[in-house]
């Protein structure tokens, strides 16, 4: 080997060790902090109906997520040994990230907390926004566009990616425990602006002619209502709601899934609200429902 070879040789070999050097400390810096992040959200999680205990450990993983989220990398760094706490969406392309949780008051009202990473391609550039809870303020949700300043508080599992004139649009799937004695689950979409800024709730959902932003659904608390994307039909499948019993009345209280199935079907840009689909229900192993 000639002597330039070898210095070229030396001088690759120390700036990949360089490299990995600050690869290594990065990803130990973010598994400490998850390390951190696990307590606290374990703690959380195992505390109800204690206010200021909750609001004081949902204050500090709100903390602790400002400064990790910010770091290079962390878009990129799976946390996942929160997941079982804290729920984590991320989009098909990689480009959008959500982390949401939730506290309960005294009363058995639900609080949430979040925030949501992008990857802005045009900037080339990732931004992160805290996520603020205003359901109790926010009236005809359906048909309200909001930002992450007065967002609708919910715990998101799910999230579907689609082209809307070449645009990606999000739609995000989530529950909300609500109250004592209702829960809900909600269907809305996520769009970006020029400026790399999120919008929650774009009219691309349509009930007969009727277009919305998003779907509220408000049904009896000991009820369970499915909404999942099925992936195999390209269709977002849910459970019909209707009144337990022979009640007359719009009270979401007496509201349940009554064992038939409607769809929200992705055609000419918009999501198409189908009745009464048929559907079998894919059987989840080791889950019983």
């Amino acid at each position: 080997m000639s002597k330039l070879r070898y210095m070229f040789f030396c001088v690759a070999l120390l700036w990949s060790g360089s490299a990995c050097a600050v690869s290594a400390a990065v990803d130990s810096v973010f598994v400490r902090t998850e390390r951190e992040l696990l307590q606290v959200a374990h703690e959380l999680s195992a505390t109800r109906y204690k206010d200021l205990l909750q609001d004081s450990l949902s204050l500090k993983l709100k903390e602790i997520f400002a400064v990790a989220l910010k770091r290079d990398g962390s878009l990129n760094y799976a946390f996942d040994s929160l997941k079982n706490d804290i729920s984590i969406v991320t989009s098909p392309d990689g480009l959008v990230r959500i982390l949401t949780w939730f506290s309960v008051d005294d009363a058995g009202n639900y609080r949430y907390t979040g925030f949501l990473q992008y990857h802005d391609k045009d900037a080339k550039k990732d931004r992160l926004f805290e996520l603020v809870d205003c359901s109790e303020t926010i009236e005809n949700a359906e048909n309200q566009t909001l930002a992450p300043q007065n967002w609708y508080g919910a715990l998101y599992y799910g999230i579907v990616e689609k082209k809307v004139n070449g645009e990606p649009v999000y739609t995000l799937l989530a529950w909300d425990g609500c109250g004592l004695y209702t829960t809900r689950k909600l269907v809305e979409t996520l769009t970006f602006t020029a400026k790399g800024q999120p919008r929650f709730g774009k009219s691309i959902i349509k009930v007969g002619r009727k277009k919305m932003k998003r779907l509220v659904f408000e049904y009896n608390k000991r009820a369970t209502m499915m909404i999942n994307y099925d992936a195999n039909l390209d269709l977002i499948v849910l459970d019909h709601l209707a009144v337990l019993g022979s009640q007359d009345t719009s009270n979401p209280q007496f509201f349940g899934p009554d064992m038939s199935y409607d769809a929200l079907k992705f055609e000419n840009d918009m999501w198409v609200y189908q009745s009464n689909i048929e559907y079998k229900r894919p059987v989840v192993k080791g889950k019983k429902r």
